[in-house]
């Protein structure tokens, strides 16, 4: 089979279209038909990610497909359409996952739609319902909103019931942010002022850090929930703890791949309530695909940001 993979932490430029032996092992074998790229592949391909795989190996945490077989107890078929989370090997025309890293694929969407939604949508949903207990009605900012996970983040937030505020920085990704559901959209030199004023928001998501964290703890309305998930500006932020006692408001973590590992029923119950909120409606929002032999122009895209939405490969 064909996977496409890492030889030298350099970035994009350190992948090679490899012909290896496909996976033969004991858990739920899939022919991949899309993978999802995303913010921690390329910090994967640079060696910049807390996990650093044996080289060489494929980058890829999000897969859909179908099955080609599974273990007896299972509980999947095979032609059964799939997705799956795996902490690197998506890049690839054949993956081998554990039973509670696969789930069905929502029949409303294609092999592209799915691969779009695993790691982004069930960030956002564990962010929103089981770190920040987000009520129907309350109001959300989300930070980073025209990127992959931050207009996931306004997607859920928007089909949970909230009203969503959402901050991104050119023209093309706050028109992303309200195409996937945002009330209010601001730029970046806009949103602090607007929302103070405004009383503050009751969860903010923040995927970048640094800044932006320091002033979201000042616009968080009492009892509100700062959500972090990342720190895409590449500084980690420390929140002032007096502003955070006077508000009585909290910071929560909100690190998805590590409470996958803790809790094997996460995956599919998370899967299983966007499977709902697909068939109310939600979609994925595609910024681009790229055939599995061009992977590295998708990384590169994703490193210069110039795409907004979610990119995928696509393999067969």
């Amino acid at each position: 089979m064909r996977a496409l993979r890492v030889h030298d932490l350099i970035g994009p430029d350190g992948l090679r279209l490899d012909t290896v032996p496909e996976p033969a092992g004991a858990g739920v074998r899939i022919a991949v038909h899309a993978a999802g790229v995303g913010f921690v592949d390329t910090l994967l391909a640079r060696g910049h990610y807390q996990v650093r795989p044996e080289l060489p190996f494929a980058p890829g945490l999000e897969i859909s497909g179908e099955v080609l077989d599974a273990p007896l107890g299972s509980d999947f078929a095979t032609g059964q359409a799939v997705v799956g989370h795996l902490m690197a090997g998506g890049f690839a025309e054949t993956v081998e996952l554990a039973p509670h890293l696969v789930a069905p694929r929502p029949p409303e969407l294609d092999h592209v739609q799915a691969a779009a939604m695993p790691v982004n949508h069930q960030t956002a949903h564990v962010a929103l319902v089981r770190r920040a207990r987000l009520r129907p009605g309350e109001r959300v900012l989300v930070h980073g909103a025209g990127g992959g996970l931050g207009s996931a983040t306004v997607q859920v937030a928007a089909a949970l019931g909230a009203r969503v505020l959402a901050v991104a920085g050119s023209a093309p990704r706050r028109e992303l942010a309200a195409e996937a559901g945002a009330h209010i959209v601001y730029g970046p030199d806009e949103w602090f002022a607007a929302v103070r004023a405004d009383g503050g928001a009751d969860v903010i998501v923040d995927p970048v850090g640094g800044d932006v964290f320091e002033q979201s703890v000042r616009c968080l309305a009492p009892e509100g929930r700062l959500i972090t998930v990342g720190f895409t500006s590449g500084r980690i932020p420390a929140a002032a703890a007096n502003r955070l006692l006077l508000r009585n408001a909290g910071v929560l973590g909100a690190a998805w791949r590590e409470l996958v590992e803790l809790d094997p029923t996460l995956f599919a119950s998370t899967a299983a309530a966007l499977a709902d909120l697909v068939a109310a409606g939600l979609r994925p929002l595609i910024g681009a695909t790229y055939d599995l032999s061009d992977g590295a122009e998708a990384l590169r895209a994703i490193e210069s940001r110039a795409v907004a939405g979610k990119v995928v490969l696509t393999t067969r």
